[in-house]
């Protein structure tokens, strides 16, 4: 990104607790740069997830094992190419404008660690503007409202104990695989009868991993999923 926006009149600060960084474009209008305008900042996120890309399309991930399944790669052309646009207009902008350039989207906190680092510090934006790509609206579109429109991410994590031991002596173990499917059946009737209808709510169980043989009963099982 720090490539693509080479040459351009834009002021880059990093942090030490991340790969994020902010370009800051000082608009001329008003006399100083900056002017006497308002501080609006711009935020794309770059996170890629670990996944194997088999598009075969001429932007597909050039890295084994990791890809931008969501869209990220998208959103972090969008803002370079609005920080090109509006560099190319500095001398119309009575204000600053910050161009965030975040990772840890989902799950990792990438903005607080950007914040306390104090990229958003000097100057502090008044309002922020972000966007996500969704292949559920017709290209072209931008879909927005008032109010909350996109839901904020928690990690689920657990891990069910049993008492593993042969295939063959289930009666002489404690089988936690069961016991997790139960737990994945039951969440997803929680959400369908414990949350109101009007109240939005995601829960998905995504990840199981458990056992190391086909004639094992393992001890445990670890849980991964996510809820918006």
């Amino acid at each position: 990104m720090k490539a693509a926006l080479a040459g351009l009149p834009l002021e880059i600060r990093e942090g030490t607790s991340t790969t994020g960084f902010v370009a800051i474009l000082r608009g001329g209008r008003g006399g100083t740069a900056g002017g006497n305008g308002r501080t609006v900042l711009l935020r794309g996120d770059m996170d890629a997830l670990p996944m194997q890309e088999e598009t075969g399309l001429p932007f597909a991930s050039k890295i084994d094992g990791a890809m931008h399944a969501c869209g990220h790669d998208s959103h972090t052309a969008m803002l370079v190419g609005a920080a090109k646009a509006l560099c190319a207009r500095r001398d119309d902008l009575p204000g600053t404008v910050v161009f965030m350039f975040q990772p840890g989207e989902e799950g990792h906190h990438g903005a607080r660690h950007m914040i306390a680092d104090g990229l958003l510090d000097a100057p502090l934006p008044e309002a922020g503007f972000a966007l996500h790509i969704s292949p559920n609206m017709p290209m072209g579109h931008v879909v927005s409202r008032a109010g909350t429109l996109m839901a904020s991410t928690d990690t689920l994590r657990a891990t069910i104990t049993g008492r593993g031991g042969h295939a063959a002596m289930p009666h002489d173990c404690l089988d936690p695989l069961p016991i997790a499917c139960e737990i994945v059946t039951a969440l997803q009737t929680y959400v369908a009868r414990q949350v109101a209808v009007t109240d939005p709510a995601v829960l998905s169980i995504t990840k199981l991993n458990a056992g190391s043989a086909h004639n094992v009963i393992p001890s445990t099982v670890e849980m991964l999923g996510t809820m918006r």
